[in-house]
């Protein structure tokens, strides 16, 4: 019983935790864009540092909006997953822990991260498209690029989906022995 107290409380907490990284998120988000879109230098200088492009980037008016339509996709995709986790830690600090809801909260937690993990690629390979469509013939780039970082947030959200599954199995079996006693 100590044990589910001690799980009760550290939902309590990570629910908070959870919360305030979404804001701050948010907060980030909106100065990094606010600051970044009055002063088209610093927001050229944040799109080559943070998508690795060496060589010339022309910055119109649809290259900027698509750009910023896919962080926006992104920045959405991420805050629905921590959505998820929020609800997945409340279900935890529910009278039953181990339970179908718990259970489908993480499970749809899981599936936002393999988006977000899996989106990370494409939305990046098509940024740089976007921002070089503008150049010269012979300076458009294609950046396609899979690091360790992104592998292990895929892996991480595809353990956290199977293990959805299993918490889901185990919620089943809970209730079925619940109600033989």
């Amino acid at each position: 019983m100590a044990d589910v107290m001690r799980l009760r409380r550290l939902s309590r907490v990570m629910r908070s935790a959870v919360l305030a990284c979404a804001a701050l998120i948010l907060v980030g988000v909106a100065w990094v864009l606010g600051v970044s879109l009055s002063d088209p230098a610093g927001f050229e200088n944040l799109l080559r540092e943070g998508l690795s492009i060496a060589g010339p980037v022309t910055l119109t008016s649809s290259s900027i909006g698509i750009t910023i339509v896919l962080i926006a996709v992104q920045v959405g995709l991420l805050l629905a997953a921590l959505y998820c986790v929020w609800r997945m830690f409340g279900a935890f600090a529910a009278e039953e822990p181990l339970s179908g809801e718990s259970a489908r909260w993480m499970r749809r937690a899981g599936v936002a991260f393999v988006a977000i993990a899996s989106g990370s690629i494409v939305l990046h390979t098509v940024m740089v498209l976007a921002l070089t469509m503008g150049n010269p013939p012979g300076q458009k780039a294609l950046s396609i690029g899979i690091g360790s970082s992104e592998l292990l947030s895929l892996l991480i959200a595809c353990i956290m989906y199977m293990t959805s599954h299993l918490m889901a199995v185990a919620a089943e079996a809970r209730a079925d022995q619940r109600g033989f006693v």
